[in-house]
């Protein structure tokens, strides 16, 4: 059984943890640390599995807001292993996942996150799962709170909209997915060629069309809808062919656009990191009067609540999404597979997979 924590004389309980260790490209390595200690209305959690998203690889390319020194991994689930003393609504043995956004920073990017045994959080961020449901689809929770907020709160896909996804990764899947189940009449998923794989899985969850980005998907989507364009388009691929911000690109001129009156026909979310500045060709964005929504967040408990609700509710296709399973020590090549778009969702578990 892989031992998680480790006695070091004069030191204290130790554990192995992937961290951030200095401002700089790279400086992400395994390093012993303390055992968290909880605060009186906090809940230590031990941590079943932690996903591998874009965002770390950011931190590790020093792309992306961090501070340094600190524990990567904001997608996770556990269970409570301690509760501090003012802690009321969570027990000890409660299956758990949190809000990333906790009062004394974010878990994974500017306090200590869950790649490592053990994680602490105030318990007000604390969401519980029931006892039987599959703490893996449990760790992609905040996934479900991105969507949501991206194609409910922020915006919202109608009943009978045409929509477009550009990007096979697992905010656009999701997004395949939810859009279907708001009442899209027709979803059309937009990779590249080297994304063969994963637009057979979009193809599998509910794509009613898959269209390749080097084969002008945006005349494609203009010939689905008769010359109108999709009323509503998820940007989520951050993709960048050379000097060229394809995905983003394709959003733009897959839109539905009104060049007369009121405008705002075609609705387009943007969830995408690039890391750095980028070009764009907007003209169509003011000609066509075209509505852009930034979404980054959520909207506090309300949206954690509705996610832990969707995401255990048992509608989302979610096993296709996780395509690999890795040790703490595996961090590199989940990592590097990633980067090569290899996996959709991969899951890493810091005490090993044989403790529940």
């Amino acid at each position: 059984m892989f031992c998680a924590l480790s006695e070091v004389k004069g030191m204290g309980i130790k554990m192995k943890a992937l961290r951030k260790l200095k401002e700089g490209k790279g400086n992400v390595a395994i390093q012993e640390v303390p055992e968290p200690k909880i605060q009186p209305n906090e809940v230590l959690m031990k941590v079943w599995a932690a996903g591998v998203c874009g965002s770390d690889l950011l931190i590790e390319d020093d792309k992306h807001f961090y501070k340094a020194p600190v524990t990567l991994a904001h997608e996770f689930s556990g269970v409570a292993y301690k509760i501090g003393k003012d802690v009321r609504k969570i027990k000890e043995g409660d299956h758990i996942v949190g809000d990333i956004e906790t009062p004394t920073g974010w878990l994974g990017v500017t306090r200590d996150g869950a790649y490592a045994p053990y994680m602490s959080m105030p318990e007000d961020v604390c969401y519980k799962l029931p006892k039987d449901f599959n703490l893996d689809y449990g760790a992609m929770t905040e996934l479900h709170t991105g969507i949501i907020h991206i194609m409910q709160e922020r915006t919202s896909v109608k009943a009978r909209d045409f929509v477009v996804v550009v990007g096979p990764g697992p905010m656009g899947l999701l997004g395949v997915q939810f859009a279907k189940m708001r009442g899209a009449s027709k979803v059309a998923l937009i990779g590249l060629k080297k994304d063969k794989k994963r637009l057979e899985v979009g193809e599998k969850i509910g794509a009613d069309y898959i269209l390749y980005s080097d084969e002008h998907p945006e005349k494609t989507v203009m010939e689905l809808t008769s010359g109108k364009g999709a009323d509503f388009v998820l940007e989520a691929a951050g993709a960048r062919v050379g000097n060229n911000i394809v995905g983003a690109q394709h959003a733009i001129d897959c839109a539905r656009r009104a060049y007369e009156g009121e405008g705002g026909k075609g609705e387009l979310a943007f969830i995408s990191l690039w890391g750095e500045p980028i070009s764009l060709d907007f003209d169509q964005v003011c000609l066509g009067q075209l509505n852009i929504h930034g979404c980054w967040s959520w909207n506090g408990s309300e949206t954690w609540q509705r996610a832990v609700e969707l995401v255990t509710s048992g509608v989302l296709n979610l096993d296709p999404l996780i395509t690999n399973k890795y040790s703490l020590e595996e961090w590199e090549t989940a990592f590097k597979r990633l980067r090569a778009g290899e996996d959709i969702k991969a899951l890493i578990y810091p005490n090993g997979r044989d403790w529940l």
